[in-house]
C-alpha cells in the first residue's frame, strides 16, 4: 500500500526494516563474532545448507534489527541469498508487491509460505540486482 507521498506502508501503517541476510563462510564463527565483539545476541538457530542458520539481534545495542547468517559465503554455485528484509502488514501486501515486481520483470521468488519463523514472503531485485524481501508473520525475535 502507498500513501499520497508514495512511501510504502506496512504494519502499524509503515514498513519496518527487520533484517539483513548475509552469506557466510562459517556461520557459527560469524555469529560468535557479532555476539562477542559487537555485543549482539543469538536469538535463533536452525539447520541450514551445510551449516547452521543464525539470527543475531542488535536489540542489546538498542536497535530492533537482526542479522540472518546463512551458509554459502564461498566461491561456488551456492545461490545468492543476501538481502534486506522488510516487514509489511498482510499477505495481500506481499502478493501486491510480487504482482508489481512480476509486471516490472524484477520478481526473484514468488510469494511463499515457509511457516514459522520465516512466515509469508516474496523476494524482488533492485536495479542493481540486490535482493529485497517483503514478509508478513515473520517471527523475528529481537
Amino acid at each position: 500500500m502507498e500513501d499520497p507521498t508514495g512511501h510504502l506502508k506496512g504494519a502499524a501503517g509503515r514498513v519496518g526494516l527487520t533484517h539483513l541476510a548475509l552469506r557466510c563462510k562459517d556461520t557459527t564463527a560469524t555469529a560468535k563474532f557479532y555476539q562477542a565483539v559487537c555485543g549482539m545476541s543469538i536469538v535463533h538457530e536452525r539447520a541450514g545448507d551445510g551449516m547452521p542458520v543464525y539470527w543475531v539481534s542488535a536489540r542489546p545495542l538498542g536497535i530492533d534489527f537482526v542479522l540472518v547468517l546463512l551458509g554459502g559465503g564461498k566461491d561456488g554455485d551456492a545461490p545468492r541469498m543476501d538481502h534486506l528484509g522488510f516487514t509489511v502488514e498482510s499477505r495481500e501486501y506481499v502478493d501486491r508487491i510480487a504482482a508489481k515486481a512480476r509486471e516490472l520483470g524484477i520478481l526473484q521468488y514468488a510469494p511463499t509460505d515457509s511457516g514459522p519463523p520465516v512466515g509469508y514472503w516474496t523476494m524482488i531485485r533492485d536495479p542493481d540486482g540486490n535482493w529485497v524481501e517483503f514478509s508478513v508473520d515473520q517471527d523475528i525475535a529481537f
